[in-house]
């Protein structure tokens, strides 16, 4: 069979992708074995719905032998269409669901993987089939269906980034005790290179043409590649320097000129131990100046000022009480790695506890 030069190259270019995908699926599976293993859902919480994603573009093999049929072409342009706002949604939701202790997603996932596992199995069968199968009343219902989930798709997608955004100015307007609580700028190359996929599949898709199609696979190829190199380490610690500044206390220029009479420290201060020291309060690996006010039922810079004044600061109370309890752990458990011991803490890895000793002991 002769194939014209538009139709070759667009063959060519879908199989690149198509091939690019499988590399970044296996590669994602390759982590298995490394020294991350044991804690792969913690420091890569979306690895199965990443492999998930790329091989679900396997789909897309038709086109490679069946460039000239309108069809191949059809069905490639709407799973482009449905594929880049599920795959970014899942991708985001299952990472950073998973980081943000977030549960309330994993049903409308399910859905949405279910409908999406559905269009691309008729689609490729439709392709497959003998004859122009892109008409009649069935593929008119099915093109109406594949619109609304695509709009469904796209609000998942834009629900996503709206959860990036909000934790970033969480992250800049809360101290955190962990160093690696939120991956911040992971979250910012997340969401540049979603937005980037999306603008250009949907382009790419509607536009319809030849040279749309075969330069659009290209980019989404190379996106595919800057994605695997840009998670295939933890993203999950920031060097406490960066912290410290994130999270510096300042006080309340309204209430610089107020001062806390020593009763009133003194029941501030005891407050803050019962929440954090009888209560283990430091063990939650999420816990953060606002919400130790919140459960202290006080002022977030009352707290602040007797916790710089008294303890040493919010950072440096909370991660003394963690590794004495480290300490304890270990002298309890000896045969405990250091993972264990730090996750037992109220660390999130052995990187943050490190950093955390590291930090407090200067």
């Amino acid at each position: 069979m002769t194939y014209t030069f538009p139709q070759l190259l667009l063959s060519v270019m879908t199989a690149i992708y198509v091939a690019v995908s499988v590399v970044v699926a296996v590669v994602r599976w390759g982590h298995r074995c490394t020294a991350y293993a044991k804690h792969m859902d913690y420091y890569f919480p979306d690895w199965r719905a990443f492999i998930f994603c790329f091989l679900s573009n396997l789909v897309l093999l038709p086109v490679v032998f069946l460039p000239n049929e309108s069809d191949a072409v059809m069905q490639l342009r709407l799973m482009l269409i449905l594929a880049s706002p599920f795959h970014c949604a899942v991708l985001i939701f299952n990472y950073f669901g998973r980081i943000l202790k977030a549960n309330w997603w994993h049903g409308p996932i399910y859905i949405l993987m279910g409908t999406y596992s559905m269009m691309a199995v008729i689609g490729v069968v439709t392709t497959l089939m003998p004859g122009t199968q892109v008409q009649g009343d069935f593929f008119r219902w099915f093109f109406i269906i594949a619109d609304i989930l695509a709009m469904v798709y796209l609000v998942s997608f834009v629900l996503a980034l709206l959860m990036l955004i909000r934790e970033l100015t969480r992250f800049s307007d809360e101290n955190y005790s962990n160093p690696d609580d939120f991956p911040k700028q992971y979250t910012e190359f997340i969401l540049l290179i979603s937005v980037l996929h999306l603008i250009m599949s949907w382009s790419m898709a509607i536009n319809g043409q030849w040279w749309a199609l075969s330069f659009g696979l290209f980019v989404l190829s190379i996106l595919a590649v800057v994605l695997l190199l840009g998670s295939l380490s933890p993203h999950r610690t920031v060097e406490v320097d960066q912290l410290e500044a994130a999270m510096s206390i300042e006080k309340d220029k309204s209430l610089e000129s107020e001062v806390l009479s020593p009763d009133k420290k003194e029941e501030i201060l005891t407050a803050i131990r019962q929440q954090v020291e009888e209560k283990q309060g430091y063990l939650d690996s999420h816990l953060t100046l606002n919400k130790l006010s919140r459960d202290c039922g006080l002022n977030r810079t009352y707290v602040s000022w007797v916790l710089n004044e008294r303890l040493g600061g919010f950072f440096f109370y909370i991660n003394r009480c963690r590794m004495a309890h480290a300490d304890n752990y270990k002298a309890a458990h000896p045969d405990a790695d250091v993972d264990d011991i730090a996750l037992a803490s109220g660390f999130n890895n052995r990187q943050s506890y490190y950093n955390a000793r590291k930090r407090v002991a200067a």
